[in-house]
């Protein structure tokens, strides 16, 4: 999972427009009332947000209906209103559906953060010797710089990204060489999603890649236990001594079936052995093949500069059919899916 931060500038705006607006209204609203770095911050953080996103008759409405309840009274469930207000003031013409109501939940929270941010500067001991008008101003500036934080959700962008996702599940078991073809895998992704502006292009790399990490993750399901390859080669040559040493029927028969059992285990593990080297071979060739797939694309658009764009246009259609086709065929492996019998 992505987790970015967009539009700084506008950011930067609102939170600057937020504080010094709070700062000038908490200032002037000073002799009104004694409400004025409440009324100041709501103020404030309305104009910061028109400031820096526009929407100024509904931002100007919603801070109208938080000083209404703010006014009416300074109880729990009335700030509660106020905040929910200017939550939703902040909110208009950003995110919308489940991400908006995010949005708006958290800016109320916030918005409640900063009025009680407020209301404990104004009445700090601290500040207590201020000059009135100061500490009425620099109250209602703080509830500005807390409240550029519910413009937060408007500038957080979270992308979900399978890739790394499927980097986190690989077996911490996994061999060597199919790990380096991973992490090789993982590196052309990260250069092909900042580099390949074509989303069909992107999507292709991103899915030859998960299917890769998916089928390394596969092999290392397939758990070969019992004694090793020398150690069955050094008892089939013990039984066949012995076979051909016995004088008694019933003896070599048992001696037989035993190097027969032996033999099935080794034939077993030799189609695990040729599995695998199947697997690593198909994973250099489906690496490879994305490989070649994003150097083409990222070179479209200097190809295209070039006025050879046709012919680049071209060769991604073939390599993208090469890439499918190669991924079609890794995902098709099977390990270790044979029994004994089956592998003779």
């Amino acid at each position: 999972m992505d987790i970015r931060f967009a539009d700084h500038s506008s950011f930067q705006r609102a939170a600057a427009g937020m504080v010094g607006s709070a700062l000038l209204f908490g200032a002037a609203l000073h002799p009104v009332t004694p409400l004025a770095p409440l009324a100041g911050g709501i103020l404030g953080i309305a104009t910061g947000a028109a400031i820096a996103h526009g929407r100024v008759g509904w931002r100007v409405a919603a801070a109208g209906a938080a000083l209404g309840a703010l006014f009416l009274s300074t109880s729990g469930p009335m700030l509660a209103a106020a905040a929910a207000s200017l939550a939703l003031g902040i909110a208009v013409g950003g995110p919308r559906g489940v991400r908006g109501l995010i949005g708006v939940l958290i800016g109320a929270v916030v918005a409640l953060v900063a009025m009680w941010c407020a209301v404990r500067i104004a009445a700090a001991r601290q500040t207590i010797d201020w000059p009135p008008l100061a500490t009425t101003a620099i109250a209602a500036a703080a509830m500005g710089v807390v409240g550029a934080l519910a413009m937060m959700p408007r500038h957080l962008q979270v992308a979900l990204d399978p890739v790394r996702a499927a980097l986190r599940t690989l077996p911490p078991g996994l061999d060597a060489e199919v790990r380096g073809l991973c992490t090789r895998a993982a590196v052309i992704w990260s250069t092909a999603r900042e580099r390949i502006a074509d989303e069909a292009g992107k999507a292709l790399v991103r899915d030859g890649v998960v299917k890769t990490l998916e089928v390394a993750a596969r092999s290392a399901e397939v758990v070969v236990t019992g004694p090793s390859e020398d150690e069955l080669a050094q008892r089939i040559a013990d039984l066949d001594q012995r076979i051909a040493a016995a004088t008694d029927g019933e003896v070599r028969t048992q001696y037989q079936a035993a190097r027969a059992a032996i033999g099935d285990q080794q034939r077993y593990r030799d189609h695990i052995r040729q599995g695998r080297e199947r697997l690593v071979a198909r994973m250099h060739n489906h690496v490879a093949a994305l490989e070649k797939f994003e150097l083409a694309a990222t070179g479209l658009e200097a190809a295209r500069a070039a006025s050879a764009g046709q012919a680049v246009i071209k060769q991604l259609e073939e390599l993208s059919h090469d890439v499918a086709a190669s991924g079609e065929a890794l995902a098709e492996l099977e390990l270790g899916d044979a029994s004994p019998a089956s592998a003779a």
